[in-house]
C-alpha cells in the first residue's frame, strides 16, 4: 500500500527526488538530500548531502508530522550544537533502517500548521529544507 498519495508520487519524479519506502514502519527516506553549503559536516569533512527519514503519518494527510531523522548524524561547521536533535543511541529517539542509524531533528511548525488537504509531499520537503537552513531556529 503507498504512503503517499499519486500526486506526492509526481511530485517526487518531476523534481527527481531518490527516495524509498518502508510500509510497515511508514518511513520515507529521501536519499542524497542537499543541505546548506558550509553548515555541516560529517566526521569532520564538509557534508553537502544527508539521507532523510520521515514517517508518514497514518492520518497523511491531515496531518504532515514534525519530526524527521539523518543518516549520517550532522555537525555544525561553526561547533555550535543543533538545538532539538537527538544522537544515534536509542535513548535519543534514533530510528533504524537497513542497518543504519538516523538522528532525530525535532521541529514543531506551530506558526505555520499543516493544512489538510492543501500541504504535500512538497510541504514535508520544504520544511526539512528549513531546518537545514535555518539549524539555530526553535521550534516554530
Amino acid at each position: 500500500m503507498p504512503l503517499l498519495f499519486d500526486s506526492d508520487y509526481e511530485i517526487l519524479r518531476k523534481a527527481g527526488v531518490d527516495f524509498e519506502e518502508e510500509d510497515g514502519t511508514r518511513f520515507l527516506i529521501f536519499k542524497n538530500f542537499p543541505l546548506p553549503k558550509d553548515i555541516y559536516t560529517v566526521d569532520e569533512r564538509p557534508a553537502d548531502a544527508v539521507d532523510v527519514l520521515y514517517v508518514i503519518p497514518q492520518n497523511y494527510n491531515s496531518s504532515g508530522g514534525d519530526m524527521f531523522w539523518v543518516h549520517p548524524r550532522l555537525h555544525r561547521t561553526d561547533g555550535k550544537p543543533i538545538p532539538n536533535t537527538g544522537g544515534p543511541r536509542p535513548n535519543e529517539d534514533s530510528r533504524t533502517h537497513n542497518g543504519l542509524v538516523f538522528c532525530r531533528w525535532s521541529r514543531h511548525w506551530h506558526n505555520k500548521p499543516w493544512k489538510a488537504k492543501v500541504d504535500n509531499i512538497q510541504t514535508i520537503m520544504d520544511r526539512i529544507s528549513w531546518a537545514f537552513k535555518y539549524p539555530d531556529a526553535r521550534r516554530s
